[in-house]
């Protein structure tokens, strides 16, 4: 019986990640470049099931392998979904949304991040930065004064990443790999990749989930007490 509480209860585990991942791609849905995180979940304590059928003329037993039980599951890996999401146009010069793959690239305290949030603005010493303050490089990874609203997106710099790792929600980690064939639009801005309705779809589906594993846990603790209830009457 506790192996039936313990295998419910990590069910409900990997239920709570489900939940908590969900809701943070529907917060976010409505973030510029944000990119919808997915969960990779592995099984474990994975064991194999064999029939056993007695043979008594041969006097042997015939075992068949047929198949395998998959007791539990635990999270593997977030994998960040990298498709584009829908291009608006903004009319605002300082947006910029990139056509296919690759990123911008920024500064933050000396250090490079990227980020497919084109929502840029002008610092108050006339740099060209994203909404949170970060300094967007230009081709030779220097900071972009502005000087010229419509000259902007021949300087900005873009690149693909080897192994992107999601910072924060808008931005990434990673391998600089050199991009030369891209287009960015000035005026556009990608919005998130979010699939609302998927996400609510999922969301339902892991709360009834939960709510199933809940109720065998309750179940498996009921009979643990009658269980124990019953031995101490043999006394």
């Amino acid at each position: 019986m506790y192996k039936g509480v313990y295998l419910a209860s990590m069910g409900m585990l990997a239920d709570i990640t489900k939940l908590d991942t969900l809701s943070n791609n529907i917060s976010n849905a409505e973030t510029i470049g944000y990119k919808a995180d997915n969960l990779a979940f592995k099984t474990y304590l994975e064991k194999r099931l064999h029939s056993f059928k007695p043979m008594p003329q041969e006097k042997k037993v015939e075992i068949k392998d047929i198949g395998k039980f998959e007791q539990a599951v635990i999270l593997d890996e977030v994998k960040t979904d990298f498709s584009q999401g829908n291009i608006e146009h903004t009319e605002n010069m300082l947006d910029f949304a990139i056509d296919g793959s690759g990123f911008f690239v920024v500064e933050k305290n000396g250090e490079k991040l990227y980020t497919r949030a084109g929502n840029f603005k002008i610092s108050s010493d006339g740099f060209l930065v994203t909404s949170e303050g970060y300094y967007v490089l230009d081709k030779n990874d220097q900071r972009i004064k502005v000087s010229d609203k419509s000259d902007l997106i021949n300087n900005i710099k873009v690149v693909d990443l080897d192994n992107p790792r999601k910072i924060g929600y808008t931005y990434y980690k990673g391998q600089e790999i050199e991009k030369e064939n891209f287009r960015i639009l000035q005026g556009y801005v990608e919005k998130s990749n979010v699939n609302i309705v998927k996400e609510m779809v999922k969301m339902i589906e892991a709360n009834r989930h939960y709510e199933v594993l809940s109720k065998a846990v309750t179940v498996h603790d009921e009979l643990l007490n009658k269980s124990i209830n019953s031995a101490g009457n043999l006394k």
